[in-house]
């Protein structure tokens, strides 16, 4: 145990992580120890309370930093040699040690004691790492938040640092590992990527140092690192970033400026500009970023840069896809290949009968009878059969290897999802519950007669369906009453009889009530009918209220359609005036037949008109003349001059009978109302 001020018995030590070549010459059981070692000394330091692991400094050997360096830099080399070839305990050690490196980011004490040199390494390596932790992006946030100024100060002096590496040192492959530090910080920090391109001198340092990198033998690695890591920078300044809109601007205009000039004094060719352009998703970025594309500036580097872009993509050529592996299946097979599903398949057969038989012994059998699981439970009922290495189960117990790690976990863990059910409209019917009667059941189409039999089931069934719909039916449901209807009765109801006794309003002799007492009360003063408080509350405007029966709205909206209306208050005055009443004269009188004429015509041409008709009529019905030696149809019956009129018309009836046909066609019409009116 580690003499730690503050915790009794001190803590458990975290010696430092071995490089590659130290574990590879490592023997398997020892390994497991020391695995074993640091998971114990990490669960130890996550288990304290806040207030003892407050006290831990970053320079102290028991805090757990030294551990964190040395296991971050091995780890990156080990993913970088087999990223998928980790095992469980070196899973879990991983992940023990993001929560120790969380826990000393945001609970120690401030400032850290740690130089700055060695802490923006630490976040570097840690971002490299945990770059598909969710979490890690929020921890840097809170971390920035929590000590802005030691981390500004920290990456202030990175960069002094990374500016005289490129102009002395660049051709060290530490230049390298250095920017893809940065690049990952930047990538998930923007704060980092602020404090990195406030002001324009390091942009045109890493300009400078890409263009000397074309003179380099294998440029590729670190061009492709100053590409990234401007590209970071810049994402870090735009509206999903830190939102510093006017130095992202002045950043593009300053390339801008850089690269017309260096088109105008040298040939074309690479330089960090047309790779951040070509290479890279910028501009679709700042096509979509609110302080680029609303100003007038920003849409003018946009149409530059897009332009630039068109000229110079031939001198980024797009690399060449990787192929795939496919594979065929026609490789050796592995002791360490996974089970194939049809052997795990295999296996739980034999495992329904015995269950206390090892998978190893499974697979022994299944080997020895070629995957013929019948044979294997044969076998197995008759030991005596089987071969003499395989009738002792005991002896392929095999030990499994695999190690799960303990029971508890600090992480907490949401719950599983549950397996997805089967649900639908026909869960729980006759069908689903398998209690479907065998007559209803058919394969292909199925012919219904009308005699078809049924059978005692069907018939209860239908039966059931009958009285359940008529307890749904309510008798007492309130429904209008159409018992005594006028159309089913069969009958005539006398609708002239009022049976209703309640008092009505008195009416004129059209309909309309109380319109004389409103006419006359209107013609003495109009002023009554005013529609404010000192007229409603007048003695005048009380007596009419009882007069009438009405309220000051409807006296008041009477007088408003009587001003509106100029064919009503003319219709009124004839009626209601003094010139107009009974003097003894008998009024004209209304046709009361229909007329074909429109509504205009008056009284006294409708009159006119069907006097001429009448006379008319008269003269064709009664005349005496042009029928020849006398006598009329419509004369007294005894008269021989009648009867002979008579004869003659029945024979003209003969001769002429499709116009008697036709009047009598038309008569019926009419009778029925199927004609038009008469014409005139």
């Amino acid at each position: 145990m580690e003499e730690f001020p503050g915790i009794t018995g001190g803590v458990p030590p975290l010696i430092i992580y071995p490089g590659r070549n130290v574990i590879s010459s490592l023997s398997s059981s020892e390994w497991e120890g020391f695995l074993d070692s640091w998971l114990l000394s990490l669960e130890y330091r996550l288990r304290l309370p806040d207030q003892q692991f407050r006290s831990f400094k970053f320079s102290q050997s028991a805090s757990g930093i030294p551990f964190l360096t040395s296991f971050h830099r091995s780890m990156l080399e080990h993913l970088e040699a087999s990223p998928s070839s980790a095992t469980q305990k070196e899973r879990l050690l991983l992940k023990r040690a993001y929560l120790l490196l969380r826990r000393l980011l945001l609970v120690t004490q401030l400032p850290f004691d740690y130089d700055s040199a060695g802490l923006v390494d630490l976040l570097g390596r840690a971002s490299q790492i945990y770059s598909g932790v969710g979490d890690w992006r929020t921890t840097l946030d809170a971390v920035w938040k929590r000590n802005k100024s030691q981390l500004s100060s920290a990456i202030e002096s990175v960069q002094k640092t990374a500016l005289n590496d490129l102009t002395v040192q660049l051709k060290s492959a530490t230049l390298l590992d250095t920017y893809r530090r940065l690049n990952a910080l930047v990538r998930l920090s923007a704060e980092t990527g602020l404090v990195l391109m406030t002001g324009s001198d390091y942009l045109e340092s890493l300009m400078e140092a890409y263009d000397r990198t074309l003179a380099l033998s294998d440029p590729a690695l670190l061009q492709k690192a100053f590409t990234e890591h401007i590209f970071y920078c810049l994402r870090s300044l735009m509206s999903d970033g830190s939102r510093h809109g006017s130095m992202l601007l002045d950043h593009l205009y300053h390339m801008k400026s850089e690269s017309e000039r260096r088109t105008k004094s040298k040939p074309a060719g690479r330089t960090l500009c047309s790779s951040l352009i070509c290479t890279t998703s910028i501009l679709r970025h700042l096509a979509a970023d609110d302080a680029v594309n609303g100003g007038k500036r920003g849409q003018g580097l946009l149409e530059f840069f897009m332009t630039y872009r068109q000229n110079n993509l031939h001198l980024h050529p797009p690399a060449a896809p990787r192929k795939r592996k496919i594979s065929k299946g026609k490789g050796k097979a592995s002791a360490t290949e996974e089970m194939h599903i049809h052997k795990a398949s295999q296996i739980s057969q034999v495992h329904e009968l015995f269950p206390d038989l090892s998978n190893q012994y499974i697979l022994g059998l299944l080997d020895h009878f070629n995957d013929d699981t019948e044979a294997v439970i044969a076998g197995l009922l008759e030991p005596g059969s089987l071969p003499p290495d395989l009738r002792n189960p005991e002896e392929h117990q095999g030990q499994s290897t695999s190690y799960d790690g303990p029971a508890h976990d600090l992480a907490p863990h949401s719950t599983p999802p549950l397996l997805p059910q089967r649900k639908n409209v026909f869960d729980g019917d006759d069908f689903d519950k398998l209690r479907i009667s065998s007559s209803r059941l058919h394969k292909g189409r199925k012919e219904m007669t009308i005699d078809q039999p049924q059978d005692a089931g069907t018939n209860a069934r239908s039966k059931a369906a009958i009285m359940a719909a008529l307890a749904a039916f309510d008798s007492d449901d309130d429904e209008r009453d159409d018992t005594y209807d006028v159309a089913d009765v069969g009958g005539t109801v006398d609708s002239t009889i009022d049976t209703d006794r309640r008092p009505r309003p008195e009416t004129n002799a059209e309909g309309e009530p109380h319109e004389e007492s409103l006419f006359k009360a209107w013609k003495a003063n109009a002023e009554l009918f005013s529609r404010d408080s000192k007229t409603r509350v007048s003695k005048p405007r009380q007596d009419l209220k009882r007069e009438t029966g009405m309220s000051d709205e409807q006296i008041e909206g009477w007088a408003i359609m009587m001003n509106r209306d100029t064919r009503l208050l003319e219709r009124l005055e004839k009626k209601y005036s003094a010139s107009s009443t009974y003097a003894g004269n008998q009024p004209a009188l209304a046709a009361s037949r229909w007329h074909g004429g429109t509504p205009d015509d008056s009284e006294e041409g409708e009159a006119s008109h069907d006097n001429r008709r009448m006379g008319q009529a008269q003269i064709r019905g009664n005349r005496s003349w042009g029928r020849g030696k006398g006598g009329s149809t419509a004369g007294p019956s005894g008269d021989v001059s009648t009867q002979r009129a008579r004869k003659r018309k029945e024979q003209g009836r003969g001769r002429g009978g499709a116009n008697h046909n036709q009047r009598e066609g038309r008569a019926r019409k009419m009778g029925r109302g199927m004609a038009g009116p008469a014409a005139q």
